[in-house]
């Protein structure tokens, strides 16, 4: 029995090993520069997580980088894949594409919870509580901008990803929820992941009318202040300004200078590259769609 649990021990210390390697190695490879490639190896980069993952699922910092593995590949390959596949009329195709989307959040949100209950047992109370408790929970619990801004972010970026990608209706119960959590990140670090809280809320702002707490007027306020921040620098932004707000409120002159900024726009630096080509890809996407968007 004690070799058994040596071997056990053994193996979950080469995970953890192996995985903050993984870990540090992101900055690197947000420096990628080819699409193509990034996204065949952020595919095989899940299966070895996952293994790793299953040695030492207590690690935090090798399950947030799971969780942003998937949150990655989910929005920046498969849903383009699905859009991909509408735009040819292949609406089967489509929707396989959008459900692997949606299995692909769900996974990394289920990680991500997972290691928010791994530091307190009343996470999931206070999930399912009120927007203000949560509110008042997370500023309790969740207070420091290094080491708990990534739990949080990545918990609600992969919450939100599931909302949008899934028809299961019930799931709007869950908004107040990722709301709270991402107004939290905004008041901890709003330049995080390339302001991606604040790019969040003015999508949320710009998508949903005033009885659920939207507004297109804040929406655009966050997309600029996102914009400011990030210097015009990391087109995700620009994206998603154009996509959730520009067209929802029918800002067709806004929603060209957007994505044509996207895909004229010179190499931005390492730190955006890869998420960069992203935005270029999906902004030309956009692109051939104005007509039928406006």
């Amino acid at each position: 029995m004690g070799a058994v649990l040596g071997a056990c021990n053994l193996n979950a210390f080469a995970a953890d090993q192996a995985g903050g390697i993984a870990a540090a190695s992101v900055a690197h490879m947000r420096g990628f520069w080819d699409y193509e490639i990034a996204g065949h190896g952020n595919a095989a980069g899940i299966m070895q997580l996952e293994s790793l993952y299953g040695l030492s699922p207590d690690n935090e910092d090798l399950a947030m980088t799971l969780c942003a593995s998937y949150v990655g590949y989910a929005f920046g390959w498969v849903e383009v894949e699905a859009e991909q596949a509408d735009d040819a009329g292949d609406y089967d195709r489509a929707e396989q594409e959008r459900l692997r989307a949606e299995l692909l959040y769900r996974r990394a949100r289920d990680i991500a919870v997972r290691s928010m209950r791994n530091r307190d047992t009343g996470i999931d109370q206070a999930l399912r509580g009120r927007q203000d408790q949560l509110k008042a929970y997370l500023q309790k619990h969740y207070d420091d901008p290094e080491d708990d801004v990534g739990l949080v972010f990545w918990a609600a970026a992969s919450w939100g990803g599931l909302l949008g990608m899934s028809d299961d209706a019930s799931l709007a119960m869950d908004l107040p929820a990722i709301v709270a959590m991402v107004q939290h990140v905004a008041s901890l670090d709003p330049g995080y992941e390339d302001a991606g809280a604040l790019v969040f809320l003015g999508g949320f702002n710009s998508q949903f009318p005033a009885q659920f707490g939207g507004s297109p007027q804040k929406g655009r306020e966050y997309f600029e202040r996102a914009l400011s921040i990030t210097d015009r620098r990391a087109h995700q932004v620009h994206l998603n300004y154009a996509r959730l707000y520009a067209v929802t409120v029918g800002d067709r002159e806004l929603f060209l200078a957007l994505t044509r900024e996207i895909i004229d726009a010179p190499d931005q630096g390492s730190s955006v590259r890869l998420a960069n080509k992203i935005a270029r890809r999906r902004a030309q996407l956009l692109l051939s769609r104005v007509d039928m968007l406006f």
